[in-house]
């Protein structure tokens, strides 16, 4: 039987994993549909959610995550290593910023007032642009200075754009606010390594 904590560390390593193929698609081929990087700024202003579960409103707007999530555990030895890399940085930023609680007071405060922010937005895409800007800020000066920098590989005449680089960048942040989820739900690296069947088991409940 799946416990809550093993559905929540599944939940929470599955928008990991998604943080990242979306930043990498945003990088290289825009293929992606919209929806999976909404559900990722989305996740950043639910700051007192009850539960994983309400964080992500899982899980169709995890499929993404869910569905690569369980590719990578079948196939532990078939990881792409830009893949690894990334998702090991982002580790390293979550983990330097459960260390800095300054860093996340700041953080918290800083995200609410986007929020309030972009709700005076006259459209939703207007509201849009104010939340990926902001948050990508939020990313380069509190985040990205915890660790070394992400740099992805990708199209230049996409990575030039400043709408896009907003988007990797709040991509990435989402990243790093599931790696933290993930680590207070008690998942470890090991779990990845050799818990892989219950994790599996804990991505098919999610629903």
């Amino acid at each position: 039987m799946i416990s809550t904590r093993e559905q929540g560390q599944a939940i929470a390593i599955a928008a990991v994993t998604q943080s990242v193929e979306v930043a990498f698609d945003l990088a290289r081929s825009l293929s992606l549909p919209e929806s999976t990087l909404t559900c990722l700024t989305e996740s950043l202003f639910q700051i007192s959610a009850e539960s994983p579960r309400s964080i992500y409103n899982a899980g169709d707007q995890l499929e993404l995550g869910i569905r690569r999530c369980g590719e990578r555990l079948k196939t532990p030895l078939r990881q792409e290593e830009s893949f690894l890399a990334t998702s090991m940085q982002i580790a390293h930023l979550a983990k330097k910023l459960t260390k800095e609680p300054s860093t996340q007071q700041h953080l918290r405060a800083a995200i609410e007032e986007i929020d309030v922010r972009r709700t005076k937005e006259a459209s939703i895409e207007s509201a849009q642009t104010v939340a990926h800007r902001s948050l990508a800020e939020l990313y380069q000066s509190h985040i990205s200075p915890l660790g070394p920098k992400i740099i992805l590989r990708g199209e230049p005449h996409l990575l030039q754009r400043p709408e896009i680089a907003a988007k990797i960048r709040t991509a990435l942040l989402a990243g790093v606010r599931a790696m933290v989820l993930w680590r207070q739900m008690g998942g470890k690296s090991w779990h990845l390594a050799l818990r892989r069947r219950q994790l599996q088991r804990a991505l098919s409940t999610i629903h």
